[in-house]
């Protein structure tokens, strides 16, 4: 019996729909594993290319720890350890303490700590305060004059911080009177273009809105500055503070002009005298270094998180 066209129409259709499916449930596991194994090639060159960035960044890391672990390990041969030989050798045989124990007894290095302390923390809670009361109205305030002053701020980094020592000095004997004291350490450190730039470029990055809420809320400058930027800042105002601190504990040149009573002497500038005391024991040298570099190392790495994001946050701004 003949089926009329339109029930061998609908029966055509339904069979090409059949087959169809059937050609795709044929065709879905091929698709599956072909994106399968696209996903795997990308993910072993982009391992390869980690790879090599990591030889690269590992054989960069080690040079520049080898300096700091040769010294290290210095510091702990006895008199028995050969500093320089043929083949070099890096492990003491015999590790002890006694250098350590040496600077100790011919050196007051607690009190070079001590002082060392007291002007990193000091030149560092008051820089990070200068520099952000300084790059607020330099980012948010409108008045005549500001990007001419903030360029003007950024020409003193090019004029070497040695040029100013001399009338430095001359306002600290015969003006302000406090050579041989710590002040004079502290208080020609109180701001710096540098950090007023990373802090502008910080404040720059906060929308204009978030302000004019404030303000329209009653709140004033110093609150807005206070209450609202600064807790928003607080990754840059931490990168600005590893900045200082870092460079204070390691100022050489300055505190050796200003300080020569001992004991007003912060550490890089006390533990010169190693050269003195100690001129060839390179063990106890060693130890006296190893002292002044383990302290700032520690407080980098359990600050090294706010310092990275600070200084992304300065960039992005």
């Amino acid at each position: 019996m003949t089926r009329p066209l339109s029930e061998r129409g609908g029966a055509g259709e339904a069979a090409g729909a059949v087959g169809a499916v059937a050609t795709a449930a044929v065709l879905e596991p091929v698709a599956i594993l072909t994106g399968a194994q696209l996903r795997r090639r990308r993910r072993r060159r982009e391992l390869a290319a980690n790879a090599g960035w990591y030889v690269v960044l590992t054989f960069f890391a080690a040079i520049t720890v080898f300096p700091f672990l040769w010294m290290l390990l210095t510091s702990l041969k006895g008199s028995a350890d050969p500093i320089a030989s043929v083949p070099p050798q890096l492990i003491p045989g015999h590790p002890t303490l006694a250098n350590y124990q040496r600077v100790l007894d011919s050196l007051p290095i607690l009190k070079f700590f001590q002082n060392s302390i007291v002007v990193a923390i000091a030149v560092t809670g008051l820089n990070v305060l200068v520099s952000a009361m300084a790059a607020y109205p330099l980012a948010k305030m409108r008045f005549r004059g500001r990007e001419a002053t903030f360029y003007l701020l950024l020409a003193t980094l090019i004029v070497p911080t040695q040029l100013t020592y001399i009338p430095s000095f001359i306002l600290a004997v015969n003006v302000f009177h406090y050579y041989d004291t710590l002040p004079a350490v502290i208080l020609p450190s109180l701001a710096s273009a540098f950090n007023i730039f990373l802090m502008r470029q910080a404040f720059r990055a906060i929308p204009n809105d978030l302000i004019d809420a404030a303000r329209v809320d009653g709140a004033g400058e110093w609150r807005v500055w206070w209450q609202i930027l600064l807790p928003i800042v607080r990754p840059s105002l931490a990168a600005v503070a590893i900045f200082t601190f870092v460079t204070s504990w390691n100022d050489f040149l300055w505190p050796s002009l200003m300080l020569h009573d001992r004991t007003q002497m912060t550490l890089p500038v006390g533990l010169a005298a190693l050269q003195g005391f100690f001129s060839s024991d390179f063990r106890s040298i060693a130890a006296g270094v190893t002292m002044t570099v383990i302290p700032i190392l520690l407080f980098f790495i359990v600050v090294q998180r706010y310092f990275v994001r600070g200084l992304a946050g300065a960039v992005k701004g």
